[in-house]
């Protein structure tokens, strides 16, 4: 039952949701140099995330989870800064 609206909700709203959280992303992002290993990851995340939905969500899932992370260690290193 929980999985079937959570999908309703995903189908419904998910377009949107996930438009604005990779603007949100891609608007705050300093745009690096990317390397050959990054250049493979990107490739292979990018086969996972066309061929099917579900890998699309799991791919985005990381991509948003990595954002996530790495703001928050940002934070944490300019507190740290901060307090010294």
């Amino acid at each position: 039952m929980a999985e079937s609206i959570l999908a309703r909700i995903a189908r419904q709203g998910g377009g949107k949701l996930l438009d604005t959280a990779v603007g949100k992303l891609t608007a705050a992002t300093p745009v690096a140099k990317p390397t050959l290993v990054g250049k493979i990851a990107s490739f292979a995340l990018l086969r996972v995330a066309t061929r099917s939905v579900p890998g699309a969500i799991i791919v985005t899932g990381g991509i948003l989870a990595k954002r996530l992370h790495d703001q928050r260690k940002a934070r944490l290193a300019a507190a740290k800064d901060k307090s010294q």
